[in-house]
């Protein structure tokens, strides 16, 4: 349970940092109200959870956690469970709780990386660069965040890249105990990290391994939005791995670059001395490249890369309003700074 944890750890703070944001909050606990509905979250458990959040800190605050912060922080939590409660029943009027898909494709591109392709049993409706969570028939009840691969496309199928790790319940049964046919169930689409924030300009994106899917989800959804426009804003694709061989899709990304010239790829190596292209921290690397003062920052990857690519951003001055990344996929706790 130490994931899950970190992630309602994740999900407190950020509320508490985005009180100034209102619909920016409304938004992200609306998102949270839907996801909670496969859990079979039912209105009357929210009080129970807000009597344990005061409970808590009221035990470590100590005499900071005054009456007036008791008071802001049962209206702040009053606030936030009404939110997600309106989302999720008017959710329930029109989408199940959880999506049912097959496996139509087990593409294991190395011994821990593959690529699954899935077809729902109905439309899942999702934003290019929004994950979902994954439940596998080996571990029920476990649920695990992944981002989708692909913009949502026309005949249904969605793509994940997903990576074997030590101790990883579900990565290690994608990758190495499933195979086509079998069954999958699929949690609502969630995360901010979408175009929207990015209007017509330059895009830089920066992926550490299998964070290069949502932002290859981001760059097919240029390639549909703006198929004709001869002023098409430019896209810097930097793709960090520790080897070569860990570049998985990097003939898939050539391809892209031959028939979209306005996207440009820049693989980058950072534990093989004999490799023959870019090499090092790959946060650092792009740093080096940014295109414009004016252009809008994509990162995804582990948390530690998303954490040093944001740092190295910014100190490259990239402004940190125009650094988008997914927080709810982060579960490293981090104070400070702010994400789409």
């Amino acid at each position: 349970m130490d994931t899950q944890r970190d992630r309602l750890f994740i999900a407190l703070t950020k509320i508490v940092r985005g009180l100034t944001k209102p619909a920016e909050m409304a938004s992200y606990l609306g998102q949270l109200g839907v996801d909670h509905r496969k859990y079979c979250v039912q209105p009357a458990m929210y009080p129970a959870v807000g009597q344990a959040l005061i409970a808590t800190l009221r035990a470590f605050a100590g005499s900071a956690f005054t009456p007036l912060a008791e008071q802001a922080w049962t209206s702040t939590y009053e606030t936030a469970a009404r939110l997600m409660i309106k989302a999720s029943q008017e959710a329930g009027a029109s989408t199940p709780a959880y999506w049912t898909a097959q496996v139509v494709a087990h593409d294991k591109r190395t011994d821990r990386i593959a690529v699954l392709t899935v077809e729902t049993d109905q439309p899942l409706p999702y934003q290019s660069g929004q994950h979902v969570t994954v439940q596998t028939k080996r571990w029920p009840r476990v649920w695990r965040p992944y981002s989708i691969a692909c913009r949502p496309r026309e005949d249904g199928l969605i793509r994940f890249h997903v990576k074997a790790v030590p101790g990883g319940w579900v990565s290690s049964a994608l990758v190495n105990h499933t195979r086509v046919g079998d069954r999958l169930a699929l949690g609502p689409a969630a995360g901010g990290m979408s175009l929207a924030a990015a209007g017509k300009r330059d895009l830089i994106c920066v992926a550490g391994g299998t964070g290069l899917a949502p932002l290859k989800a981001i760059a097919e959804q240029i390639a549909i939005d703006e198929p004709s426009s001869r002023s098409r804003r430019h896209v810097l694709l930097f793709w960090g791995a520790r080897s070569e061989a860990e570049l998985y899709d990097l003939k898939e990304l050539w391809r892209l670059t031959e028939t979209y010239p306005w996207l440009r790829v820049y693989p980058v190596v950072s534990a093989e001395q004999d490799y023959r292209g870019m090499q090092g921290d790959v946060g650092q690397v792009a740093a080096r490249y940014l295109p414009n003062a004016e252009c809008e920052a994509y990162v995804a990857g582990p948390a530690a890369m998303v954490w040093q690519t944001i740092t190295a951003l910014s100190k490259a001055g990239q402004a940190i309003e125009r650094i988008h990344y997914d927080e709810a996929l982060l579960v490293s706790r981090r104070p400070g700074g702010s994400g789409t």
